[in-house]
């Protein structure tokens, strides 16, 4: 079959004729070593906010495919009905022209499917090492923020997820690279929350900062003037439960800062992001401390509310 751009190399339908499936690439197959970022897009701004971060992601000197997934619920009325394909190449059409226009390759999947059922079968099916999606579309398929899809690929998926709002820009490509703050409290989750974050950074010739923040929530409310013995001995704390990410941060190599803040995790993380300027969250689910219960706890729930920011969660 052919549309104005491509061939699709794949086409499947149900028992009863009706299209099912179109699967198309812009080129050439990406090797096997290459990393495959899967974008899901219902023609949102949402989801074309979370385009401009994949494109960022892969603004690097790693082989990168990007894979652009439209999932409709509904199928067609018949054997003839093409509802998949129209609807389908016109949810994409902004996300494919800004990847032709990159020079990124890329495949193209339209799906008759549920969309959370969708993407998690897609990122299983063809090893993609993680999935970038918009947090509160509102097209064919819409999102919202915390929402079903977007909770069903979060609690399910083997891959790190980031949500992105519909304010998200990453500027023409190749991107100028934000600094990024990554959440620690010093458990295995946040680790691999960091080891994501220096892989992202590896290799690359004009790297941004990273910024390690470790809040020490309250046990009670904060005094006025809160005692600066106690301060300073969880400013020593602090140091000593991210030990390990600190090291992992000067074996790296990499330009980074250490902060230290009191008070209530959500509103800190927002905090800090915006005093010192970073474009991207990245947080580890199952934290043992303060991060504990992330994917569902408060913590993550308020970040992902409040933030404009991308926001990238770490199983």
């Amino acid at each position: 079959m052919k549309t104005g751009f491509t061939n699709w190399h794949a086409v499947e339908c149900d028992a009863f004729g009706r299209l099912s499936g179109l699967t198309a690439r812009s080129g050439p197959a990406a090797g096997a070593a290459a990393r495959r970022i899967l974008v899901p897009v219902d023609g949102s701004a949402a989801a074309l906010g979370a385009l401009h971060v994949a494109l960022r992601m892969a603004d690097g000197p790693a082989d990168v495919e990007v894979h652009l997934l439209n999932a409709q619920i509904v199928l067609g009325a018949g054997e003839r009905d093409d509802t998949l394909l129209r609807q389908g190449l016109a949810d994409t059409w902004a996300a494919r022209a800004a990847l032709d226009e990159a020079g990124l390759p890329y495949l193209l999947r339209l799906v008759a499917a549920n969309p959370a059922e969708a993407i998690l079968a897609h990122a299983r099916e063809h090893a993609a090492a993680e999935i970038v999606m918009g947090a509160d579309g509102a097209g064919s398929v819409a999102c919202a923020l915390l929402g079903s899809v977007a909770m069903d690929v979060l609690a399910k998926a083997g891959v790190p997820v980031t949500l992105a709002k519909s304010g998200c820009r990453a500027g023409e490509f190749p991107a100028e690279w934000v600094d990024w703050l990554i959440a620690c409290d010093g458990s295995a989750a946040s680790l691999r929350a960091l080891r994501y974050a220096l892989a992202q950074f590896a290799g690359r010739p004009r790297a941004p900062r990273l910024h390690l923040l470790n809040v020490r929530p309250p046990a009670g409310p904060l005094p006025a003037t809160p005692d600066v013995a106690t301060m300073a001995a969880e400013r020593e704390q602090a140091a000593v439960d991210c030990r390990e990410a600190l090291d992992a941060l000067a074996a790296a190599g990499v330009g980074y800062d250490f902060h230290v803040a009191f008070g209530d995790p959500v509103a800190k993380i927002l905090e800090v992001a915006e005093d010192v300027g970073c474009g991207h969250l990245v947080m580890g689910t199952r934290g043992l401390g303060w991060l504990g219960g992330l994917l569902l706890g408060s913590i993550s729930g308020g970040v992902l509310r409040r933030s404009p920011l991308p926001v990238t969660l770490i199983r």
